[in-house]
């Protein structure tokens, strides 16, 4: 993490704030055993566990630094989305909605808010608004095209 994003003062520190970094070497010609336990085929490769060493989010390649920001704020969605805390999943889904715009990232965070909020209250109306946003903003993105049988949720 000495080059591009990872080197960047808001990226390091978000990091050091909201995460505990593990650093590790990769070899290709002998594959340590972190490459082998986590299936390990290219670099840089950043994986967002629980505390329990569960993966949640496998992040691969170079991504840039708005991007990358973004896929860290939203793999924290996910691990409280998955653990099923609705609440604190939309507030970081919605930070990336509202701090990241065009990250790759952005339609997922978009669709999953809707998900987390629907769960959260049981209202179908917020998986609609979800859809809406997605057309709206991103209506080329793979997740507009999921969120598309919300479309004849009534508003």
């Amino acid at each position: 993490m000495n080059a591009g994003p990872y080197s960047d003062e808001k990226v390091q520190t978000f990091i050091e704030e909201e995460y505990i970094p593990l650093k590790s070497q990769c070899f290709w010609k002998e594959r340590t055993e972190l490459m082998k336990q986590f299936d390990i085929a290219w670099t840089p490769t950043f994986l967002i566990q629980d505390f329990g060493g569960r993966v949640h989010r496998k992040l691969v390649g170079y991504i840039p630094t708005d991007d990358f920001l973004a896929e860290l704020k939203f793999s924290k969605g996910m691990l409280f989305f998955e653990k099923e805390r609705h609440e604190e999943a939309a507030k970081w889904f919605t930070k990336v909605i509202e701090e990241h715009t065009n990250a790759g990232v952005a339609p997922e965070a978009i669709f999953f808010l809707g998900v987390a909020e629907y769960k959260k209250t049981h209202e179908a109306s917020a998986l609609r608004r979800a859809y809406d946003a997605l057309s709206e903003k991103h209506p080329q993105s793979e997740w507009a095209r999921r969120a598309q049988p919300y479309s004849t949720i009534p508003k």
